[in-house]
């Protein structure tokens, strides 16, 4: 059963990217009604209400997702991604570096945050992305690449 629910979401996931929401949801509903506990299709199923225009049930389970599992990329993925269809850019941010730094090594997962996320490695690493000087700079280095390419 585990194995057919990861089926069911990996077709839901090319789904999601063609814009097909309706039908990824019923993929994964599906899963669910094989493996009712499986995390990875609710927080896909969070994207799919999104998608459909339902904000507040999609933040909604994407938040219990991560309530279950704090430690799970895929959740804050798909909350990160429901805050972008719902134009709130500062929250999609945060969770989707949130998702960034727990998906390490997990290649698939660290190229869906990096489609997602346009925004480039911070200018000082070892120091947080909203640190002052990381922010300073980064205006910084924006205005300077301005200056290059006008």
């Amino acid at each position: 059963d585990r194995e057919f629910a990861a089926e069911m979401v990996r077709r839901a996931k090319r789904l999601i990217e063609e814009g097909q929401h309706k039908q990824a949801e019923l993929y994964l509903r599906q899963a669910l009604e094989r493996v009712p506990d499986h995390q990875e299709c609710q927080a896909y199923i969070a994207v799919c209400l999104a998608g459909k225009r339902k904000f507040v049930s999609a933040e909604k389970l994407a938040k219990n997702v991560i309530r279950n599992n704090p430690f799970d990329a895929v959740a804050y993925y798909a909350l990160g991604r429901v805050n972008l269809i719902g134009s709130r850019r500062g929250s999609a941010f945060h969770n989707l570096e949130k998702a960034r730094t727990l998906a390490t090594g997990d290649r698939e997962m660290e190229g869906q945050v990096e489609k997602l996320d346009p925004r480039r490695p911070p200018v000082i690493p070892w120091l947080p992305r909203d640190n002052f000087l990381n922010i300073l700079f980064g205006k910084w280095r924006s205005a300077m690449d301005r200056k290059k390419s006008g």
